[in-house]
């Protein structure tokens, strides 16, 4: 091999380490947020005494805590949307049904519809 040989091979070499090193730089990573739960009952009328309504509801596909700590097999859960139109509060909430608990996982003011009306 000449010398424009190895020395191709080893910018292959450092370019091939670079890529690893900058893809991994830019990788999102899991957080710990708290987030409050409560009985599903409770957690409802607490969400219809502020006068929200829901306004949309999915299943979410998460990772949750069990016995043993986060769990690396997601699972599917009901999420929604409550809104007071009025005071512009919203609340969104996730369900685990094996648990009946209702968890908060966002809650503010200023709730403003996005796209195209009408």
């Amino acid at each position: 091999m000449n010398i424009f040989g190895k020395q191709k091979m080893r910018l292959n070499f450092i370019l091939f380490f670079l890529f690893f090193i900058t893809t991994s730089a830019f990788s999102g990573s899991w957080n710990d947020k708290p987030v409050m739960c409560e009985q599903k009952e409770i957690a409802l009328k607490v969400v219809k005494d502020k006068g929200e309504v829901p306004l949309f509801t999915g299943i979410q596909t998460t990772k949750v805590y069990g016995k043993d700590g986060l769990s690396t097999i997601p699972v599917h859960i009901p999420i929604q949307l409550f809104v007071n139109f009025k005071t512009k509060t919203y609340t969104v909430m996730e369900y685990h049904p094996s648990y009946n608990t209702a968890c908060v996982l966002s809650f503010g003011d200023d709730w403003k519809g996005v796209g195209k009306k009408g």
